[in-house]
């Protein structure tokens, strides 16, 4: 890992196009970014496969930036994330991301680290004056491109070529080199407590994340309060307005969701990565499996005002034509894991 000059972390930008991906032709996708287009089936694997893809490149070019994109350490890293990822369906995809992440970022910084270092002492090495000190023995105190103690121990051509020296740019790691008999030795081991410390709380934060994906796109039961909302057809409907059509239930889960809904299954069904609703017939099926009808119950997590404020113009219209609209606070709702 490398020290306070931190390796560019994983942005945020890029963590949200990787989860825009993963939850790309899903419901759940509504919860991130205020809608919900109509679902349309996609390749689990193609989606898989462009998360992987977007990941993969954006690790290669940090390497290359760092300029270790060549060492067997960080190859052998890059390589072993593409071949864990290789295959995995959409579900598996971001925990595996998550792990993997940390295994290419901890052989990136590890690699920086030591070209950062042997870039020290190469320079410090070929000093004259250090060559010339014989067996004196003095020490060096740097972090980076600025010498903190020391100094009077270098040339000034020294100096200023580590001044210079682009691989040592933001370096925060404090190296003490030890100089005697005309060589230098790098004294302090590669320690930075808080960086490792900071590394602990950006992967608490990015399981949290992850956590939050798992439960958005189905694959994690959801608990807490929301509303429970029943569809019904007029009573002794037969006509196309007085029955309850798949668009009507896709247009109340849109309107849950607009209203910030964490989570909405219908007839017991989740939905999430994947997820869908046909009519066929006097049937309603629901990620391939028949679901109650008449009415149709559907369940969502989230605010229980905010829930029923999203549904009220769409009772007004059913109330039109005959059909019920019924919706129901509750205290404590759990929506399955699909």
């Amino acid at each position: 890992m490398l020290g306070n000059e931190r390796l560019p972390r994983l942005p945020k930008y890029l963590l949200l196009v990787v989860i825009a991906i993963l939850l790309l032709d899903t419901l759940a996708v509504a919860a991130w970014v205020g809608w919900m287009p109509v679902p349309r089936k996609l390749s689990d694997e193609g989606v898989a496969r462009l998360a992987t893809k977007v990941m993969i490149d954006y690790y290669r070019q940090m390497a290359r930036s760092a300029g270790v994109h060549n060492t067997e350490a960080v190859k052998r890293a890059l390589a072993d994330m593409e071949r864990s990822l290789k295959g995995k369906a959409v579900s598996e995809t971001m925990a595996t991301l998550v792990t993997q992440s940390h295994n290419v970022e901890a052989a990136i910084g590890s690699e920086k680290r030591r070209h950062q270092r042997e870039t020290i002492l190469r320079i410090i090495g070929r000093d004259p004056k250090i060559r010339g000190m014989g067996q004196e023995v003095g020490k060096i105190l740097l972090t980076g491109q600025e010498v903190l103690e020391g100094a009077e121990l270098l040339g000034s051509n020294s100096l200023k070529r580590l001044k210079k020296e682009p691989v040592l740019h933001g370096m925060g790691e404090l190296v003490t080199v030890e100089v005697g008999g005309g060589k230098p030795r790098i004294l302090s081991p590669p320690r930075n407590l808080e960086y490792y410390h900071g590394m602990e709380l950006e992967l608490e934060q990015i399981g949290g994340q992850l956590e939050k994906v798992r439960r958005a796109s189905g694959e994690a039961s959801l608990q807490g309060p929301g509303v429970i909302i029943k569809a019904a057809d007029a009573p002794g409907g037969y006509l196309w307005d007085e029955i309850v059509h798949e668009q009507d239930i896709r247009e109340i889960v849109n309107n849950l969701y607009f209203a910030g809904a964490k989570g909405v299954q219908i007839g017991g069904q989740r939905m999430g990565i994947g997820g869908w609703v046909r009519c066929v017939g006097p049937v309603v099926v629901v990620n391939g499996k028949t679901v109650a009808a008449n009415p149709i119950v559907m369940e969502a997590v989230g605010d229980e005002g905010a829930l029923r404020e999203s549904l009220r113009e769409l009772q007004e219209v059913f109330a039109l034509t005959g059909k019920r609209l019924d919706i129901q606070g509750s205290d404590y709702l759990e929506l399955v894991p699909r």
